[in-house]
């Protein structure tokens, strides 16, 4: 008869034995679960592509704007070069504008004195005209001007830029232009009047040499023009400059002189601009000379 403690050993011994069958089942069951899962899921498992995102068409490139072109470019490409020089020194045809300043030359440009065309800024943008500002003032006046071949028309240039210079309030460049009208003319009456106002200038007293220098070139370099008719043309460059004040001024010394309907003209100018209508003086002015305005 077997002893109760090796009964009792070989029970757990068993019992071990089958626990540790037991734990080797299960793991083996769960393994089997867990592999049989990764594959189902790999099965299923959907792979998502992203397809590419659809390209919209690049946008058009403006063009790049064009370089400015250089203030002697803008000079030459505007034609400036024809009458006044390759180099701004002067020609038969129009004086040298070199080292002006930057007033008469926007002047000139817009509203010119003397026979010069105007130029729109359709002709000539304000950028264009201000790279030929900046490059005719940056040059050194010219010492010596290459002159028109007719004596009257050197005269009448001279008288002209002095009363371009006064505008501009630019007492020097006006003494050298009287300078040259003062060498030039041989009538005693007219150069003693150009040596008064020489001494006009220097004294400061500008509007009363402007005045004198109008009327020797009304009387004396062009007396085809009549003073009269130099005054609406200093009025209508004034309107151009949206300088009311002037184009008061110059319609006033036009009616001191008009009579008849030019009168009654003029007062109709000097009512518009003293109402601030200078579009409509405009054109009453340009009635008075007989040139169209749009």
């Amino acid at each position: 008869m077997a002893t109760p403690g090796k009964g009792t050993n070989s029970l757990a011994a068993v019992l071990v034995f089958v626990a540790v069958g037991v734990a080797i089942g299960a793991g083996l069951i769960g393994w089997a679960i867990g592999q049989a899962t990764e594959s189902e899921a790999a099965a299923t498992e959907t792979v998502t592509v992203t397809a590419p995102a659809a390209t919209e068409p690049a946008a058009e490139e403006e063009p790049a704007e064009a370089e400015p072109a250089s203030g002697r470019q803008a000079y030459l490409d505007a034609g400036c070069g024809a009458c006044h020089g390759l180099n701004a020194e002067g020609t038969g045809v129009g004086p040298a504008v070199r080292g002006h300043t930057a007033d008469q030359i926007r002047q000139q440009v817009r509203s010119p004195l003397a026979q010069m065309p105007a130029y729109s800024r359709d002709q000539l943008s304000d950028s264009g005209l201000e790279a030929i500002v900046e490059y005719l003032t940056g040059l050194e006046p010219a010492e010596e001007h290459v002159e028109p071949l007719d004596l009257s028309d050197v005269v009448a240039t001279h008288h002209w830029m002095a009363l371009s210079a006064l505008a501009a309030e630019d007492p020097q460049d006006a003494l050298h232009h009287i300078g040259h009208v003062i060498e030039a003319v041989e009538d005693h009456e007219h150069r003693e009047a150009m040596t008064r106002a020489r001494d006009l200038v220097r004294s400061g007293d500008l509007h009363d040499a402007e005045h004198l220098i109008q009327e020797m070139l009304a009387g004396k370099a062009e007396p085809e023009l009549g003073i009269a008719r130099l005054h609406l043309r200093l009025a209508l460059t004034a309107v151009d400059q949206r300088d009311t004040e002037e184009a008061v001024h110059q319609v006033r010394h036009f009616l001191e002189t008009a009579e008849g309907v030019e009168r009654r003209q003029g007062q109709v100018a000097l009512d518009h601009l003293r109402a601030g209508e200078l579009h409509d003086a405009e054109h009453a002015i340009a009635d008075l000379l007989g040139v169209e305005r749009g």
